[in-house]
């Protein structure tokens, strides 16, 4: 299987046409530079509005698409997309050898939560510059978890929920591009009917799945400048949104849904089998999250919302995409 996916890879690489390769390139790289994608009138300054759309159609959004952010649109690569660039097998290289040292790391520690980037550096060898990269390549591939803090310099990132199944091996590249192709046909193409896995993918409504992505994106943005309170009203509204969404969606919607509490829809989702039955999600903070948006609410409760509140809120919605996704029959991505 991983040597189906090597070749997959290096079929797509090499059937890029020149001006698909640019425009990939220049995508990633103002990306990688400036840590944050480029404008669609950027892009399409650079290589011509007819052009950049023809091979956007052409490369289907599982490796190239856009996105609208405070009434800006932009161009973003998903992870298969940044391993189609000029620099993708460096990328892999260097990923994989993260991954490596992480899971080498939580083999001898199975409580590990936390990696740096001094340490990382250290043990790779990292140059700043490459330190920098792989700090973009970590976000790109959600290869983390957690509250995890992208600084300029240093960065710190949670093991990622699935560490355990990262396999034991002297290199992990096979692991990473059979991941990264799990919803490609067999001669590598994009199938333009299978829809791409977003986080919010299992949701049937478009509108609600758009908002999700841009609360959760905003959710882990606040937890970086310490917004802890924002992050978990920001996790508390998107997994009372995720689970009414899911429990409608089986026909088991509870009864005057919006006066339910978060930790009666969790419930309701576990008789359901949505979620498992041990899986325990909410702090205190996020089992209350509707009274923090009144401060004299919150302090007649006594709330406190800390900075391992929000990272226990980001791990929930984690734990709950990751829980919900598993148990869609639609196409891995």
């Amino acid at each position: 299987m991983m040597e189906t996916s090597v070749t997959e890879l290096d079929g797509l690489r090499r059937r890029l046409t020149d001006d698909q390769r640019a425009i990939l390139n220049a995508t990633w790289e103002h990306y990688r530079d400036r840590g944050e994608w480029i404008p669609c009138r950027v892009l399409q300054h650079l290589f011509g509005k007819a052009t950049v759309l023809a091979c956007l159609g052409q490369l289907g959004a599982d490796v190239i698409c856009g996105l609208e952010d405070d009434e800006e649109e932009y161009y973003r690569l998903t992870f298969l997309g940044v391993l189609l660039t000029d620099q993708g097998e460096e990328s892999e290289q260097l990923l994989a050898g993260y991954l490596e040292y992480v899971r080498k790391r939580y083999e001898n520690n199975p409580r590990l939560e936390w990696v740096g980037s001094q340490e990382v550096e250290a043990a790779l060898n990292l140059t700043a510059d490459r330190s920098y990269l792989l700090r973009q390549l970590i976000r790109l591939s959600h290869w983390w978890g957690g509250g995890s803090g992208f600084g300029d310099q240093e960065w710190t990132v949670g093991v990622p929920i699935d560490v355990d199944e990262i396999p034991l091996g002297p290199d992990l590249r096979g692991y990473i591009r059979q991941h990264v192709l799990t919803h490609f046909g067999p001669q590598g193409t994009p199938a333009p009917a299978v829809k791409p896995r977003q986080e919010f993918w299992f949701i049937e409504d478009p509108a609600l799945q758009r908002q999700l992505a841009m609360d959760w994106r905003e959710a882990q943005d606040v937890y970086q400048v310490r917004g802890w309170k924002s992050c978990v009203m920001l996790c508390g509204g998107i997994l009372e949104a995720m689970l009414l969404a899911v429990l409608a969606q089986e026909g088991r919607t509870p009864e005057e849904p919006e006066t339910q509490p978060l930790v009666a829809l969790v419930e309701a989702a576990r008789t359901r089998g949505i979620l498992s039955a041990g899986t325990s999600l909410l702090g205190p903070a996020l089992r209350e999250f509707r009274h923090l948006i009144h401060p004299g609410l919150a302090a007649g409760r006594r709330i406190e919302v800390t900075r391992d509140e929000a990272e226990s809120a980001l791990t929930a919605v984690r734990t709950c995409l990751r829980q919900m996704a598993a148990r869609q029959t639609a196409p891995l991505g």
